[in-house]
């Protein structure tokens, strides 16, 4: 052994036994905290990528209820009937004649003040129709009292100090009775007069009244005489939104595209002053021209619901082809109009409806996405699979991080289907269609995964009762008819009060 190798051993043999037993022990302490904080952060991982998973589980779910909830909120809109005189009938009980003796009982103590000089029916004396004129016997419809004055020799189409005949003042007021005796008496049934000079069909027209209208037709009346406005019975009701009378006019012979004078058509009218579906709905039914302008202006029909901000006339112009570029004599197109108005919904509306009528000429998506056929069935097809994936992707044999990952596309995928694809015009279609895809991932869920691990037939036999009373409710609610509230005069008199803006 060389000198080298003897001060090794030396060395070696110096050094103590127990330092040499403590270095196990370090190595496993090591490697037991290490296992441990690695443990901890999987477990965090873990944890956190569950939350994320949740959080983005439940925007999605959040983002599809906004979604419907866009495309259907603008459809909930009140619809208003305007009126040129709204109270009036209604303070005479003889015009509603389907009021029962209970509703003829209640309070008045809500009802509107009525016009100066009103008395009611109910307190009128015999003493007070003896007192009274013929224009007012007239008005509150007193044939006795109208026949004794017009026999005593009052002549039948004098005009009273405001150019008004009493022809006028029996139609305005739904006096059938009347109207009858006057025209036996001679009365001049297209007789000029008022403030707008108007005949007494104007008059019945602009009140709605459908029985007087169809009583003065009968004695010779004419519809397409002009006011002092220069519109004709088609224009007044469907500017007043009086459909029945639309619909009676244009079955006898009324063109549906008769101008005024200045050169409106009954849908232009309609479509800038009734928010509603009809009689928009029905002047389309009948052929009304959607694009056609007015002489005065250029505007076409769709321009004047922009005006006005009519959203459902909108829906429907568009939807019968109305021209989304049609521009007036100021060359204004009708998303021009809605900018000047400063409708920001209408605006926004309008941009996408251009956008999407571009990219329709340009690609397949387009094209899909201008077919109704096409969208109406992604409508049904689609929580299909969004319902599926939300269910699959949780339950792959893969790491949190990856499902994650994997919700991140699918996501942007349901977001751009649902941005080219769906609107308000299948705001009907997508809760049906969402209530079938639950119904039937449930049924698949029950059968492959529950199912085989129940051996009580009692809690099939539940299953699929309640499965069977969940479809008829569904289909009951969707199938029948709600029906409606009955109203007696004063709840109508309150409703068109509010709706003229007089506080009651």
């Amino acid at each position: 052994m060389n000198c080298s190798e003897r001060l090794v051993a030396i060395s070696s043999s110096q050094i103590p036994q127990k330092h040499l037993r403590v270095q196990p022990v370090l190595v496993v302490v090591v490697v037991v905290v290490v296992v441990v904080v690695v443990v901890v952060v999987v477990v965090v991982v873990v944890v956190v990528v569950s939350l994320l998973l949740f959080l983005l589980i439940i925007i999605i779910l959040l983002f599809l209820s906004f979604q419907m909830s866009r495309m259907t909120s603008w459809m909930k809109m009140e619809e208003r009937d305007p009126s040129c005189n709204p109270l009036d009938p209604l303070y005479h009980a003889n015009c509603d004649n389907g009021v029962d003796e209970s509703s003829k009982k209640t309070s008045n103590a809500d009802a509107p003040p009525p016009p100066p000089g009103y008395i009611p029916p109910a307190t009128i004396s015999a003493q007070d129709v003896n007192s009274f004129d013929l224009v007012r016997a007239t008005q509150y419809g007193m044939l006795n009292r109208v026949t004794e004055l017009i026999e005593a020799g009052y002549d039948v189409n004098r005009m009273d100090h405001e150019n008004v005949s009493l022809l006028h003042w029996a139609a305005i007021n739904n006096r059938t009775d009347i109207v009858n005796y006057f025209m036996s008496k001679g009365a001049i049934v297209d007789r000029f007069g008022g403030h707008l000079n108007s005949t007494p069909l104007h008059w019945a027209t602009r009140q709605g009244h459908l029985q007087m209208v169809v009583q003065l037709m009968s004695y010779g009346a004419d519809p397409s005489l002009r006011d002092g406005e220069g519109c004709s019975c088609i224009h007044l009701s469907a500017q007043f939104g009086h459909t029945a009378i639309v619909a009676y006019l244009i079955a006898k012979g009324q063109d549906v595209d008769m101008l005024d004078k200045t050169g409106m058509t009954p849908l232009m009218w309609a479509a800038h002053r009734v928010f509603g579906y009809d009689p928009v709905r029905l002047l389309l039914t009948f052929g009304a021209s959607v694009n056609k302008p007015d002489k005065l202006n250029g505007n076409t029909s769709l321009h004047w619901a922009c005006l006005s901000g009519n959203h459902i006339v909108i829906k429907l112009l568009l939807s019968k082809g109305g021209d989304i570029h049609a521009v007036n004599l100021r060359g204004d197109a009708p998303l021009d109009i809605a900018i000047k108005m400063s409708n920001g919904d209408l605006v926004k509306k309008l941009r996408d409806m251009q956008a999407a009528a571009q990219a329709a000429k340009q690609s397949l998506v387009g094209r899909l996405a201008a077919n109704k056929d096409f969208r109406k069935k992604m409508a049904y097809v689609f929580p299909f699979f969004v319902i599926f994936v939300i269910g699959a992707i949780p339950e792959i044999s893969a790491s949190w991080a990856f499902k994650v990952l994997l919700f991140m596309p699918c996501f942007i995928v349901a977001n751009l289907i649902m941005r080219w694809f769906f609107d308000e015009s299948l705001s009907h279609v997508i809760p049906i269609a969402i209530y079938f895809a639950t119904k039937f991932w449930m049924s698949v869920t029950w059968l492959y995964y529950i199912a085989p691990y129940i051996e009580s037939s009692l809690f099939h036999v539940i299953f699929f009762m309640d499965l069977a009373l969940l479809t008829y409710n569904f289909y009951k609610a969707w199938r029948s008819d709600p029906g409606y509230l009955k109203s007696n005069r004063e709840d109508k008199i309150k409703v068109r009060a509010l709706s003229s803006g007089v506080d009651v």
